[in-house]
């Protein structure tokens, strides 16, 4: 008999059952400020280009980049004092991500989430066939862990665990005491997802030697600006990264986003200015944000705020926002310990004060 269109979904592995995966809803309205996903605008632009320009000059996009991205590898494991051997690179932070769910979860095992947070996670570990044991944060403001409870929580099928300090969307970064008890403590594999810690207060790289179960995932699209370009990286035991690395697909990461991510770490002054604006930033917005009535905004050590919207629905503001004022912002109310609520990324002062601008208008009209 002919193959029949009928016969496709038996031979599909469908996590989602045809509901869609980890994608938002696409945007369709005019995006005049564009403070939703995370994004480091402030970044100089100018610098960008320069930078691109350079690129442009010296790469063949004819030949293929270097397979395991070596000469990138090795002037991160600089940056960190480690071994070139302890660094991975992949296409974008949700690679790295992908890479710890595929090494280490098999269909039955589980894996542990401490919720609310990144929804990546959750999705790599259902396309893999895992299933999840969670735990959840304090409620706000604090949204602090209970390391007992998670600790409590954990059962004999899982594997791995995701953490992410500072928090994606709380924006917290969990007490170091905290996390080394949660990583000498659970059977299995930490991933700590270090994304934001640039805009923080510490990181626990300096501890990746005495915990060998511990991966430290990094990106550059958010402290770096390079979130078009999609470089993620891992540091680890030599072990892991080495098992991770035989997951990768060949030349996973392309010629002009590994040579754009060498020259950006070069700019050291540029880095620590724009960090610095964006910490400055950060508080000045908080602080006027706690000045508008009809919402309640929470602490953060990223460059993003989240907020409680009091008065009104949060999706009925978010949308108005964007329609009526050309503001993205990211309505994360579907999350638990999120419900009604709001993030804002920090950006420029300019998109900083359109966005305080709009959302003080929307709240005060009927």
């Amino acid at each position: 008999m002919p193959f029949k269109r009928d016969d496709l979904p038996r031979l599909v592995n469908d996590p989602f059952k045809g509901k869609g995966g980890f994608m938002p809803d696409k945007i369709r309205d005019k995006i005049t400020v564009r403070v939703g996903l995370n994004e480091n605008l402030t970044f100089p632009k100018d610098v960008i280009k320069r930078l691109l320009q350079q690129v442009a000059e010296t790469i063949d996009p004819r030949v293929y980049p270097e397979d395991y991205c070596d000469s990138l590898c090795e002037i991160l494991a600089k940056e960190n004092k480690l071994d070139p051997s302890q660094v991975i690179i992949g296409n974008g932070g949700d690679k790295i991500i992908d890479l710890m769910v595929r090494l280490t979860i098999y269909k039955g095992d589980s894996a542990v989430l401490v919720l609310p947070t990144y929804p990546m996670y959750e999705h790599a570990i259902k396309v893999q066939g895992g299933e999840i044991t969670t735990c959840l944060l304090s409620p706000a403001p604090d949204f602090d862990i209970n390391v007992d409870e998670l600790l409590a929580s954990v059962t004999s099928r899982d594997r791995l665990l995701f953490l992410c300090s500072p928090n994606n969307p709380t924006g917290n970064q969990f007490s170091q005491e905290k996390l080394e008890k949660i990583i000498s403590s659970f059977p299995g594999i930490v991933a700590l997802d270090e994304t934001y810690s640039d805009f923080a207060d510490y990181s626990m790289v300096p501890l990746l030697h005495k915990y060998p179960n511990l991966i430290i995932m990094k990106s550059m699209s958010k402290f770096f600006g390079m979130a078009g370009m999609r470089i993620g990286y891992a540091l680890a035991d030599e072990f892991l990264i080495k098992r991770l690395k035989e997951l990768l697909p060949a030349f996973n990461v392309n010629i002009a986003s590994l040579e754009l991510a060498k020259l950006v770490l070069q700019e050291k002054k540029v880095l620590q200015k724009m960090v610095s604006e964006i910490i400055a930033e950060r508080e000045r917005t908080f602080t006027a944000l706690q000045t508008i009535d009809g919402i309640d905004a929470y602490p953060s050590s990223t460059n993003f705020i989240l907020f409680k919207v009091l008065e009104k629905e949060a999706q009925q503001v978010q949308q108005t926002l964007l329609k009526e004022k050309g503001v993205l912002v990211r309505n994360m109310s579907a999350l638990p310990r999120c419900e009604n609520c709001l993030r804002v990324s920090i950006t420029t002062k300019e998109n900083n004060n359109k966005f305080l601008e709009a959302l003080s208008a929307v709240l005060q009209s009927s």
